[in-house]
Formats: structure tokens, sequence, C-alpha cells
């Protein structure tokens, strides 16, 4: 166990490297499929522009931020501790932006592909758009395989998914689930720094973070008022 702690980190990325050359083939054949089949428009989606990038990277750190929260009030119920031991040991004497890479940039964008660009758009072919958010965010939550995971990637994943289908851009959930993974391997240091110094800034920084979240939501959701059928 302690050797794979040690390389957990690096067989992250590069199962993650690994996977998505395939995945993005069976993409790419489900979207031909679903063209042809009628059930997306044949028009590109739409593109994001830079503060619509920042601005997905943010809620994603804000939505991570809050779901975290939500695990540790939860905490006698899930285990969280013992979660948060084995984080630790995996993260532990390994650089930050070689963490950042990994679990920050090749993680999401590997399990995007499949959890939301395959998974859920296969299953928005056949169901409402609430039903197949929840049952890919179920599915998303069990791949991570513990119960404090599997309720923080759960709500990760159906606001992802959700997202996804409003924006209309695929690089949506990705921004959103880096956002998150970054934020998660950066608060700790950071909240532990303002503590030393003031602990208002806490409160500052929550604020903030809820500030980007409903901005972003309701940005979104204007942005894509009226817009019923799909382009994904």
């Amino acid at each position: 166990m302690e050797i794979y702690y040690k390389q957990v980190v690096l067989l992250t990325g590069l199962t993650g490297i690994l996977s998505i050359i395939p995945c993005l083939w069976f993409y790419s054949r489900d979207r031909i499929a679903r063209k042809h089949g009628g059930l997306v428009l044949p028009q590109k989606p739409w593109k994001l522009d830079l503060p619509e990038i920042i601005l997905f990277l943010g809620m994603g750190a804000a939505f991570s931020q809050y779901a975290n929260m939500l695990v540790g009030m939860l905490q006698s119920v899930l285990n969280y501790k013992e979660y948060q031991e084995t984080m630790d040991q995996m993260t532990a004497g390994k650089s930050m932006w070689f963490l950042i890479i990994c679990m920050g940039v090749i993680a999401p964008l590997a399990e995007e592909i499949v959890f939301r660009w395959l998974i859920y758009l296969r299953l928005r072919d056949y169901m409402r758009m609430g039903f197949a958010m929840v049952i890919s965010g179920l599915i998303f939550g069990i791949y991570h395989g513990n119960l404090v995971q599997a309720v923080y990637a759960g709500l990760l994943g159906m606001f992802f998914a959700y997202f996804l289908e409003i924006s209309g851009c695929l690089w949506s959930s990705v921004l959103l689930h880096m956002g998150a993974n970054i934020w998660s391997l950066v608060s700790t240091d950071l909240v532990s720094r303002m503590l030393q110094k003031n602990p208002m800034y806490i409160l500052i920084m929550l604020f903030a973070l809820l500030v980007i979240l409903i901005y972003g939501i309701f940005y979104f959701r204007a942005r894509t008022h009226g817009r019923m059928k799909r382009v994904l």
C-alpha cells in the first residue's frame, strides 16, 4: 500500500492520457450517429471566450468548496477523517505543479470525456436531462470507490452535466472539473495561511466564491435562455 500511495498520482496521470485517445474516438463516432439520427443540430457547439473560461474555472472552485463543506458536515456518517488521511498519503512529498498537471488537468479531461461526453450524452439520447444528470452523476460517484468521494463526486457530476447541457459547449464541464480539482489541491494550504493571518479572510473567500457561483449560474442561464434544441 505504501508503494501504491507513492505512485498513485503518477498512475492517475498516465491512465488518463492513455484513455483520452480511444474515448475521443468513441465520442466522435457517437456524435456522427447523433447527427445522422437527428438527435442534435448539425451546427458547431458554442465556443467560450476567455472571460467565460475563467468564470467556469471559478465556478468549479466554488462548487468544490461548498460540496467539500457539505461532506465535512456529514463526516461522522461518511468517515471523512479516514478519507482525508488517505489523500494526505497520496499527495505527500509531491510537487504542487505535478499534482495540478496529473489531478487538476489530465484526470478531469479524461473523466469528462468518459462520464459527460460519452455516458451523459448517450443517456441524454434516451431520457430527460434531469434523469440523465442524476444517473451519470451516480455512476461518476461510484467510480471513485469510497463513500466520501461518491457523495462529493456525485454532486459535482450532476453539476457538470447541467452546465454541459445549458452552455452547449463540451469544454464547459472540463473547465468546471479542472477548477474543482485544482481548488481542492490548493485550498487546504490557502485556508491554513488565512487562519494564521486573519480568520476573517476565510469568510471573505467563501463570500467571493459564492458570488462567482451565483453570477455564473445566472449568466449562463441567461445566455442560453430559450435554446431548446441540442447541439452536443
